[in-house]
């Protein structure tokens, strides 16, 4: 197995980890499928911020109207939300090593 595989799964150990501490209770799934867990989105937050030192870094929302925010801490750790339009936030992923970048975004062609 590659050094990068290799490195990829030791970073996303604790992040699995941290996802299901932030919880409290992780739903069954199948083997093959990623658990996802979900609760009330104050709790959550509340969670991320207590534990983990984690704010809102990023946010959007998605074609079907889902909240998508990243929250990442000083120490590189990263949790990744998505909030139904009914209230329903799921911890969609997390991991560590989050970096905050700027770019340039594309020019407007109609612009």
């Amino acid at each position: 197995m590659s050094n990068f595989v290799e490195a990829m799964k030791k970073i996303s150990m604790p992040g699995a980890f941290a996802m299901m501490l932030v919880s409290g209770a992780v739903a069954a799934t199948p083997a093959s499928a990623q658990a996802v867990s979900c609760g009330e989105r104050q709790a959550i937050l509340d969670s991320l911020k207590d534990r983990y030192h984690e704010g809102r870094t990023a946010y959007g929302i998605t074609a079907d109207g889902r909240l998508l925010e990243v929250f990442s801490g000083p120490s590189g750790s990263w949790t990744l939300l998505m909030t139904q339009p009914g209230g329903k936030s799921c911890l969609m992923s997390s991991g560590e090593g989050w970096r905050h970048i700027l770019e340039m975004k594309p020019q407007d062609p109609v612009a």
